[in-house]
């Protein structure tokens, strides 16, 4: 399972751990991982790639590729439920993490999946707690 900071790593040039994100993309094109993740990280992608169109690091039509070339990664999406985000919000409670980065985590413990990210926060506060691996640490 990965969240969107990795994906960002795979779209947009000069992101720390770049080369770890892209080994775990080419492990999953090449059916070594199986990668999924809520299905919200579709807006999370496209809003990452907006921030980084107004700060000049990309432009409009890269974005755009970028994204159907996301979409194209077929990563496995799963809908998060009303139970599911009431756990989330629970969890971020006890974290004190966002909702959207404790849907991963709730996510991650339904599927009984590790979730892979490059979120300092998230790595840091749910590693005790939750199987979460830090992107630096993909081999």
């Amino acid at each position: 399972m990965i969240d969107a900071s990795v994906l960002a790593k795979w779209v947009l040039p000069g992101e720390p751990y770049q080369g770890k994100a892209l080994r775990l993309k080419e492990d999953h094109i090449l059916g070594l991982v199986e990668l999924c993740a809520p299905s919200f990280i579709v807006q999370e992608a496209a809003n990452a790639l907006w921030i980084a169109m107004k700060l000049g690091r990309i432009d409009g039509k890269d974005a755009e590729e970028a994204l159907k070339a996301l979409g194209n990664m077929k990563i496995k999406l799963h809908n998060i439920s009303w139970a599911e985000a009431s756990e989330g919000l629970s969890i971020a409670s006890g974290l004190d993490l966002t909702v959207y980065d404790t849907s991963y985590l709730s996510l991650s413990n339904k599927l009984q999946a590790p979730i892979i990210t490059a979120d300092e926060k998230l790595h840091e506060k749910a590693k005790e707690r939750f199987r979460v691996m830090h992107i630096k640490d993909y081999s």
